[in-house]
């Protein structure tokens, strides 16, 4: 179990283990197929973000009442371990420090891809979200500066750090600096491909490094794809509403999502769910490919080695149908 949050009375608490990333590398199947195990109590939702956002006058206290009960209300003495998967998490070291501080046997899981290969998936579905508006993905990679300057941000993402895509995407660099805060014993850096080609094996290989037993699980279903919406109103309703009603929405999603009543969906998760169409990034374009590879070279070659495995084919040309 988790130590007692420092300077608490040591009925506060945060997570055992974090899914820390990256994002769009299969984090959102393997954190559902954790949340379905008997000894693990996952937050609702699977990103809550919350140690993203800590205010410097927080409390013990503040935790048990704003992440705790807030998050795991659904908790059970059959729970051994509770779980979070804030993808964000991974690219914010200060993040990582106060995860440490504050559980100093807290363990990391870590999911990565292909940067060819993630990288047009991840804009997808930043523009999904309406944390981007530019649609090309080249484009939008060509204005990382002016964003770090506060330019060309759009009005509806919630952090322009979001849109810093050559940092989300060097994967070496981060594993380098988990190792570091973390240390190799308290994280586990998996593959998407093999993932994705070996579910059951890296499943138990994820229980195993967080001591639980395999429950038997045998169902793996498929990845889920891409997104985009039909209307853009509609999800700004939904993503980014006005002030006045944001909080009533976001109080009623969590309740939703809390709930998970079998076979019965809220209003506004059907809403969400008739929004919804699958897409599939476009190809990337010749030129950008180029800078791209120049680009993911050497931290590539930098991951490869930390992982001890040869990833050089990852700079190839990207599989055609496997940046969903």
């Amino acid at each position: 179990m988790s130590s007692p949050v420092p300077g608490g009375a040591g009925t506060s608490r945060i997570a055992d283990f974090f899914v820390v990333g990256a994002p769009r590398c299969g984090t959102t199947s393997l954190c559902r197929y954790l949340s379905k195990h008997p000894a693990i109590c996952f937050s609702r939702p699977k990103e809550t973000h919350y140690f993203a956002r800590l205010p410097p006058d927080w409390t013990p206290e503040r935790l048990g009442r704003e992440y705790l009960d807030r998050y795991y209300p659904h908790r059970a003495p059959e729970h051994r371990l509770l779980g979070e998967g804030s993808v964000s998490y991974l690219y914010a070291p200060e993040v990582l420090e106060r995860l440490v501080q504050l559980n100093p046997d807290v363990r990391m899981v870590v999911l990565l891809r292909n940067p060819l290969e993630m990288l047009p998936s991840y804009h997808l579905r930043m523009l999904y979200i309406l944390a981007e508006e530019v649609e090309d993905v080249a484009v939008a990679w060509s204005l990382q500066a002016a964003r770090a300057r506060g330019e060309h941000v759009p009005r509806t993402c919630p952090d322009a750090r979001l849109l810093y895509y050559r940092d989300i995407t060097r994967f070496g660099a981060q594993v380098q600096r988990l190792y570091d805060i973390r240390g190799r014993d308290k994280s586990l850096v998996l593959l998407f491909d093999d993932f994705a080609s070996e579910p059951l094996r890296v499943y138990r290989q994820v229980l195993e490094f967080l001591g639980v037993e395999y429950d038997g699980r045998t169902d793996f279903g498929s990845k889920l794809p891409s997104r985009r919406y039909r209307w853009r109103f509609v999800q700004r309703l939904l993503w980014s509403p006005p002030k006045p009603v944001r909080g009533m929405l976001e109080d009623a999603l969590l309740r939703a999502k809390q709930k998970k009543r079998p076979g019965k969906r809220s209003l506004l998760k059907r809403l969400a769910r008739w929004n919804t169409i699958d897409a599939v990034p476009a190809p990337l374009a010749p030129e950008f490919l180029a800078e791209l590879r120049a680009t993911f070279r050497d931290d590539v070659a930098l991951l490869g080695r930390l992982l001890g495995r040869d990833l050089s084919g990852w700079l190839k040309e990207p599989r055609a149908g496997a940046t969903g």
